[in-house]
């Protein structure tokens, strides 16, 4: 059995390390956004992993398979749909990450809050 917090944790260390998040993005940004990927990811593979055994045990026992063979076919089928899960996660990343990029750099450009107004002339220091 996958321990979720363990699976999220992997999964957030290996984002932080490998994710090609630009370096001028906050730190709380970086944080936010890894953390909440890390935790869907996890939750797609376990859910994942939960469906693959119950289809691959569905179908054994339709064909009756021997256990051996079960515990094969579904180490096999496990493996093939999470590399593909994998490969499909990484694209909607990077996807993500250009997105977030965009919004970070247009934070930047316009949410400098309000201009400051100059006092009008002949105003500033009277009573």
């Amino acid at each position: 059995m996958i321990d979720s917090l363990e699976l999220e944790a992997a999964i957030a260390a290996v984002y932080a390390a490998r994710l090609p998040i630009p370096a001028w993005w906050p730190a709380e940004a970086r944080s936010a956004f890894i953390e909440e990927y890390a935790s869907e990811a996890a939750g797609i593979v376990l859910s994942e992993l939960d469906s693959i055994g119950d289809r691959v045990s569905d179908w054994a026992a339709r064909s009756q398979v021997s256990g051996a063979d079960k515990t094969t076919v579904i180490a096999s089928a496990q493996q093939v749909l999470l590399d593909e899960a994998c490969s499909e996660v990484q694209y909607d990343l990077n996807e993500l990450i250009a997105s977030k990029s965009a919004e970070l750099m247009a934070e930047a450009v316009f949410d400098h809050g309000p201009p400051l107004r100059a006092a009008p002339r002949g105003v500033a220091g009277q009573h």
